[in-house]
């Protein structure tokens, strides 16, 4: 989709946070992709790259760092300095650099051919690799400085310990650490991480079970399926607010 510009102003945070969104970086006029969206409650403390695509669940929190074209399921914790979506860069053309299809990069083309750069514009050369969509599944932990390149997916309750360079998919419940990321152990056994995957438990609000054994998994999954069964434990669905919500919602308040 078309990226959208909102006018996020000086102070957001007064209409954003009744809304359940703390957006501390969005300030000012930021461009998000038209098919953004964020469900609330969330927290945002990244630098966005903009424009960008940036879909984040409920109960997630990113503290810190630098962020683009990723989605982020519920209940990620990501740790400050951390890196997703960093463009690639084409290793098979006649040069890496970015002026090869991207001119309008520091402005370059106009300074460099002020007669002709709108032309160098129209007939720029399409890279289409140049930043895949990162995928973060549901109760996925990054630690802090890790950098996840474009286009891997962290499967859900996925671990990426802290430094560690994650250049390829990494499976559910996988710890991985190192440079590059290799998977070093499981949250849990099989039958633990199939009764996760099967039951979904992040499609409720834990504040709506906040009685369940959470240190013991087993346990705790038995009873939210005795819960959802007998009806007394519903899924958590917010209305997300997309980035067209928050255009209108800031040009209102212009």
């Amino acid at each position: 989709m078309a990226p959208l510009s909102i006018e996020f102003g000086a102070t957001p945070r007064e209409r954003l946070e009744p809304l359940g969104l703390r957006l501390p970086t969005l300030t000012g006029t930021c461009q998000l992709d038209a098919g953004s969206s964020f469900e609330p409650p969330c927290f945002i403390q990244a630098r966005i790259d903009q424009p960008t695509l940036l879909e984040v669940g409920a109960f997630t929190s990113v503290s810190g760092g630098q962020i683009g074209k990723v989605k982020i399921g519920r209940y990620c914790a990501i740790a400050p300095d951390v890196r997703i979506g960093a463009h690639e860069h084409p290793t098979h053309w006649l040069t890496c650099s970015r002026v090869a299809y991207y001119p309008v990069v520091h402005d370059w083309d106009r300074f460099s051919r002020p007669d002709g750069y709108e032309t160098i514009r129209q007939t720029q050369h399409e890279f289409t690799a140049s930043c895949p969509l990162t995928t973060l599944g549901p109760d996925v932990w990054i630690g802090q400085g890790a950098f996840i390149k474009a286009g891997v997916t962290l499967g859900a309750g996925a671990v990426v310990a802290a430094r560690s360079v994650v250049i390829k998919d990494v499976p559910p419940y996988a710890i991985v650490a190192g440079m590059p990321a290799s998977i070093k152990k499981y949250r849990f056994d099989e039958r633990i991480i199939a009764r996760l995957l099967e039951v979904n438990w992040w499609r409720y609000s834990l504040y709506d079970c906040y009685d369940l054994p959470f240190d013991k998994p087993a346990q705790a999954l038995d009873q939210i399926e005795e819960r959802v069964a007998a009806g007394t434990l519903k899924p958590y669905c917010p209305r997300p607010l997309t980035a067209v919500d928050l255009q209108q919602l800031f040009a209102a308040h212009a």
